[in-house]
């Protein structure tokens, strides 16, 4: 491992333990929007990650969910999101949610880091130096009969340039005649992801989310052999809000079918 990927698991062990140690006590939420609300252990979790970026790396650049960006003069960005999945975490409905890190040269994320700690699984990969779950090398789904195709879909937060209302037209392609066998949706975009990128779903897409929700899984989707690009067909970047993942015939399927 380099040592960037190195300081990254051992960060996100430690996140990740906070998120257990306060895991079913959260009491209070402070709602921002109706699709987002926040939790006291957001905050903490984000300030131990960034403490150990500036610690290590005080010269490169961090963007997170939970505080204003850090920019220096550096090509390489730290992109965390200190817990994903706040909403099964709060609620306890699933073990879908996790510490995500990534670090990124430029607009192309290069390391990825996911700890879902509920899980115990561990999930990193590093451009050119294949995808992993605990040690153990995962791949992408080779499904490519889109009829028999499970996703991970997540219509995301709802902004002013996208309404959730307009998912409706979405779900009428996917499971149309010639469309999937199911989509499934988690309030959380990392460990489906995740579980994309092992092959237990056939795909993930989402349309609107963050950088920090997706940065890391994409690293860890193309080096599990996924082809990963934004709702247009375009190889994703920082600053795309829609994602689609899948291997490379089942990805232009997908694409075909959702251009419709």
């Amino acid at each position: 491992m380099s040592k960037y990927l190195d300081f990254v698991i051992e960060t996100a062990f430690e996140a990740g333990s906070l998120l257990m140690t306060n895991y079913g006590k959260v009491h209070g939420l402070d709602w921002h929007t109706r699709t987002n609300f926040k939790i006291e252990v957001d905050k903490k979790s984000d300030e131990l990650i960034r403490k150990r970026i500036k610690e290590f790396y005080p010269d490169h650049n961090i963007f997170s969910e939970e505080d204003e960006g850090l920019k220096r003069k550096s090509d390489l960005s730290w992109v965390v999101d200190p817990l994903d999945g706040t909403i099964p975490y709060t609620l306890g409905f699933s073990d879908h949610f996790s510490v995500a890190i990534s670090l990124a040269r430029g607009e192309r994320p290069i390391i990825g880091v996911i700890y879902a700690p509920k899980r115990n699984e561990l999930y990193f990969a590093e451009d050119g130096r294949g995808a992993f779950c605990n040690n153990n090398r995962i791949k992408i789904s080779d499904e490519t009969d889109i009829n028999r195709v499970v996703i991970g879909l997540d219509y995301g937060k709802e902004t002013k340039d996208f309404k959730r209302s307009s998912v409706a037209s979405l779900y009428q392609k996917l499971l149309g005649p010639n469309g999937i066998t199911a989509p499934v949706s988690f309030a959380c975009a990392s460990v489906p992801l995740c579980l994309t990128a092992k092959g237990n779903l056939h795909a993930y897409m989402a349309l609107s989310l963050e950088p920090w929700d997706m940065a890391a899984a994409v690293v860890i989707n193309r080096e599990a052999g996924a082809r990963v690009t934004n709702l247009k067909g375009r190889e994703w970047q920082l600053r795309d809000a829609s994602i689609l993942s899948a291997n490379p015939k089942l990805h232009k399927r997908l694409l075909r079918l959702i251009r419709r």
